[in-house]
């Protein structure tokens, strides 16, 4: 893994936080989301006009690629709404973020994407889930698989499904484009699929919201009392995101980006503590202490 893809990483991690604490602050929703989504879109739709890609012209493979990455982001919106409504970031946080990890690690071993990783490297990664499951316990001895087996962590679950699909998804999309375009910059061919995806996700959202009339209240809602805090949180989650798929064309194994990102975990908690007023344990310390343990076993 490469020094700058870490930078990349290390910048998006801080504000995949920050645009986190921005949705559990507010009441998380659909429209709340598609306010996300559509900022993003806004963001980056000029690059629709000017790109040397001609999208429609791309592959059918390409095509499918996006649709699972919709379909997964979806899944994960909907874990997102039930996790910030029954937990506080302190708790789910941490265990939306570190599932993904080895569930990346087992797809891409059972699929045979990237290179191989190393038993030190799988060593870290674990060491970095155990970082995370450890995080929102209060005392180690209330440690019980019963406590993460409820209706709760079943959203969690849903969204770390969903961050796994999207990202395998995303990884091997950027890959067809660059076997199909190999001639055309990385940043170009990166920045042309963020901006394909977010018009792609903001229309499939807007139909949603069409077909459902609370959720056209809840957005029209948004708009009549000019509520920016999603409009902020879309800007936040664009610039986290693009730079995650800037970071996946410099890495041999996707699994990398997907525990690198958990640098949010420590930045995520210090700003529950700071602005939610959340607790600070010493299993929240000791979490953190794992967590950049295991971060440095799987780049050695």
């Amino acid at each position: 893994m490469s020094f700058l893809a870490f930078i990349l990483i290390f910048a998006s991690a801080v504000l995949h936080a920050s645009w986190n604490l921005l949705a559990k602050k507010s009441t998380m929703t659909i429209p709340f989301y598609t306010v996300i989504c559509a900022s993003a879109c806004i963001c980056w739709l000029h690059v629709q006009f000017w790109t040397p890609i001609r999208v429609i012209s791309l592959p059918s493979s390409f095509w499918l690629l996006l649709a699972a990455s919709i379909a997964s982001d979806l899944v994960y919106c909907l874990g997102l709404l039930g996790t910030y409504k029954y937990l506080e970031m302190s708790t789910a946080y941490p265990v939306m973020r570190s599932l993904p990890i080895l569930l990346t690690v087992l797809l891409t071993a059972c699929l045979g994407l990237g290179d191989k990783l190393t038993l030190r490297a799988l060593f870290g990664m674990t060491v970095v889930f155990a970082g995370c499951l450890l995080m929102p316990l209060n005392r180690i001895e209330d440690f019980s698989v019963k406590n993460y087996l409820n209706k709760k962590m079943g959203f969690v679950l849903l969204a770390a499904c969903g961050t796994t699909g999207y990202t395998l998804c995303d990884k091997q999309a950027l890959k067809v484009l660059e076997e199909t375009l190999p001639q055309i910059s990385t940043a170009i061919r990166t920045m042309t699929y963020y901006s394909t995806r977010t018009i792609t996700l903001t229309s499939t959202l807007l139909v949603i919201i069409a077909a459902t009339p609370k959720n056209r209240t809840i957005l029209a809602n948004y708009i009549r009392n000019r509520d920016w805090s999603p409009v902020l949180a879309g800007l936040f989650a664009s610039a986290t995101y693009i730079l995650v798929l800037f970071a996946m064309n410099f890495v041999t194994n996707v699994s990398y980006v997907q525990v690198f990102r958990q640098l949010g975990l420590p930045i995520g908690m210090a700003l529950g503590i700071i602005i939610l007023k959340e607790k600070c344990t010493a299993t929240k310390l000791a979490g953190i202490v794992l967590i950049l343990a295991g971060l440095v076993l799987t780049v050695l």
